[in-house]
């Protein structure tokens, strides 16, 4: 029987690995950031070497100055067209309001001459009665002196010499045409012309030189007398009146030629308005009256 074996010696711990020495965890830390720096480095290794750069160059330099000019002149150039136009729009905003401000005016001027023309209007409708009376007024004045042509129905009478009038009895006088003016009147006419000469209360008929003259105006034969009024009435009443008796007797006893007709549109001018004078006495007379 064999004896007891003596104990063994425990193993040399040189002869294990170092994974067997070392900590797991420190073993892989050191191994792995090993391994990385190694990769990165063969990397440099084999990737080639960056081209160095070449100068810019005076064309380069050119180019970039000429880019500077350009870019430095467009922002003066905005910036001046800023300015152009911020001055043309206050101008244009002064424009407005001075128009505004005008047109505010010329409204306020309308309506001040709108309530004007309102109160006119009123008191002429107030007196609107009375400027017809006067009108009215003016207008037969008008008539009645002669100074304004008229229109309107009437009688044109035509006077004229003896056939083969060899003296002057066989001739129409300014004392016959009298007579025939003085029986219209008295018929009822409202105007008279003779020849184109009208007749108003200053006018004159008479015997001048180898004629007869109206309103000093010399008039030939045959006469033409226009006469406006109620041409119905005015052939009748002439007739009956004192002066147209008289001319019809001289007209049948001398064979003057006479012609009346009624007419439904008559036109006499306006007479020429005389200068008329007026007579007063001085203030020296006066004084010495009154005294």
């Amino acid at each position: 029987m064999a004896g007891p074996t003596a104990p063994s010696s425990p193993p040399d711990e040189r002869a294990l690995p170092d994974q067997v020495t070392m900590g797991l965890l420190a073993y892989l830390t050191a191994h792995a950031v090993d391994e990385d720096y190694a990769e990165v480095a063969a990397r440099r290794q084999a990737a080639p070497l960056p081209r160095p750069r070449r100068p810019i160059g005076l064309a380069g330099a050119l180019v970039l100055a000429i880019f500077a000019v350009l870019a430095v002149t467009a922002a003066v150039q905005t910036s001046q067209d800023s300015v152009s136009q911020e001055r043309e729009r206050r101008a244009l905003i002064k424009q407005v309001k001075d128009r505004k401000t005008a047109v505010d005016a010329d409204r306020r001027t309308i309506a001040k001459l709108r309530i004007e023309t309102s109160r006119l209007e009123a008191e002429q409708v107030r007196n609107s009665q009375a400027s017809t009376g006067l009108l009215a007024q003016l207008s037969l004045l008008r008539l009645r002196s002669g100074t304004s042509p008229v229109r309107g129905p009437g009688v044109e009478i035509t006077v004229d010499d003896a056939k083969d009038a060899a003296s002057e009895r066989d001739r129409v006088l300014d004392i016959d045409l009298q007579k025939i003016v003085n029986g219209l009147w008295r018929a009822g006419a409202e105007a008279i012309s003779i020849n184109r000469e009208r007749l108003t209360v200053l006018s004159a008929i008479r015997h001048g030189g180898q004629g007869i003259t109206v309103n000093f105006q010399a008039v030939t034969p045959p006469y033409r007398i226009l006469a406006i009024g109620d041409r119905n009435t005015l052939p009748s009443r002439f007739a009956d009146s004192s002066s147209g008796l008289e001319w019809l007797d001289t007209q049948r006893e001398v064979g003057l030629r006479f012609t009346m007709r009624a007419v439904g549109s008559l036109r006499l001018p306006a007479a020429e308005v005389p200068t008329l004078r007026y007579a007063e006495p001085p203030e020296t007379t006066q004084g010495k009256r009154s005294s």
